[in-house]
């Protein structure tokens, strides 16, 4: 089999969860260099690899022959790492959400296209095995005809996007947001249209924390259930061991007859469903690197899920509803790219690998403002 050569652009605790998967994936990827601003976690992380470290992601791209380049610095430096990348025609896998703003994501996009090269997103969610099972249930019409959903998510919500728009497979037509007050535990909300007149609601609720409902005419899925009727049954995820080691092989529930889903990497030694959901994003982008087959996610969908994001927030702010696809900048998103330009000098389609180079953690109200859609009350 084919390996593909692969560098590692940020080695902080988002890449550390890939570097437990990538080796269990050494017949297809090889990690050969891996780069950070901190030198000591460069080479720490190289080492794990036997790999190259650098510092510099230019010098890096110069020195090195890679196929693939993986991006894990701070979401707010995925698209300035995407276009050095595409540049130097170097294939893609990033890690979420695919940009902090939609017309981040749409450059990258844009870049990538006209390179010619593949653009990947390591989203997990609709990955999962019980969350592909989930969406075996909605494509074998055990829930009838989809209705509506609920969805709560605090930790990404463009992830919570990711899982619901993979179960109902529709796409949203409009949302009207707001931004409760926040000692009801409720951040934002939103009601939203889906195309075949489904709805649904959507929260950043600290009391539900990461939940979502769907409802159908003649079943639901509840969290890890499946509801038909009185009948509440689990959804369950099946791992194995072999010589000590930890294999996840299907998720099921016990329908009659049982509804399964076989997990295609059933071989390699995946234990739990991120593993299996990030091998799924790696294997995902080697085959369209070498067998030309379509991506499993894609940056279509994952700026989809910004793109919802953003639609949310800036109806929330103007108080109008917003309709999909939305085609120019939000005022949400140019806020952000405002106060960016205030505090660092440059605005973010603007930036370059050397702005990446500045050790900077972000202000309190920037972060909120991208992270949370405003500036809390309780951190003023």
């Amino acid at each position: 089999m084919e390996r593909l050569k692969v560098g590692i652009i940020g080695a902080g605790g988002r890449a550390r969860a890939h570097f437990a998967t990538l080796p269990k994936l050494s017949d297809r990827f090889e990690v050969i260099a891996v780069c950070d601003i901190d030198p000591a976690r460069a080479s720490e992380a190289a080492a794990i690899f036997k790999a190259k470290a650098y510092e510099d992601v230019d010098e890096m791209l110069s020195s090195e022959k890679l196929d693939i380049g993986f991006i894990a610095v701070q979401a707010e430096g995925h698209h300035v790492i995407a276009k050095a990348l595409a540049e130097a025609k170097v294939h893609i896998l990033t890690e979420t959400p695919i940009a902090i703003t939609l017309a981040c994501a749409r450059q990258m996009m844009e870049v990538a296209g006209d390179k010619g090269v593949y653009l990947e997103v390591s989203e997990n969610v609709p990955r999962w095995p019980h969350e592909r099972l989930k969406q075996e249930i909605q494509k074998a019409g055990i829930l009838g005809e989809v209705k509506s959903f609920y969805l709560s998510y605090t930790s990404g919500s463009y992830h919570g996007f990711a899982g619901v728009r993979s179960i109902i497979r529709s796409e949203p037509l409009s949302v009207r947001g707001e931004f409760p007050d926040e000692e009801t535990g409720v951040l934002e909300r939103a009601e939203m249209r889906f195309q075949r007149n489904i709805c649904g609601t959507y929260e950043y609720n600290r009391n539900r924390g990461n939940y979502w409902r769907i409802t159908g005419t003649d079943a639901s899925l509840e969290g890890g259930e499946l509801v038909v009727g009185e009948r509440r049954l689990q959804i369950r995820t099946e791992t194995v061991e072999r010589e000590g080691r930890k294999y996840v092989v299907r998720s099921y529930v016990d329908t009659d007859p049982p509804l399964v889903w076989e997990n295609p990497f059933r071989d390699y030694p995946l234990s739990d469903t991120d593993d299996v959901a990030r091998a799924d994003a790696w294997i995902s982008l080697y085959e369209a690197v070498v067998n030309g087959k379509p991506l499993t996610y894609g940056p279509e969908n994952a700026a989809r899920d910004v793109e919802i994001l953003m639609g949310i927030r800036d109806s929330a702010t103007s108080g109008a509803e917003i309709d999909f696809p939305i085609s120019d900048m939000t005022e949400h998103e140019r806020k952000i790219h405002s106060q960016f330009a205030k505090t660092y000098g440059i605005d973010l389609l603007e930036m370059t690998p050397e702005h990446l180079k500045m050790r900077y953690s972000l202000p309190g109200e920037l972060r909120e403002m991208m992270y949370y859609g405003r500036t809390l009350k309780s951190s003023r």
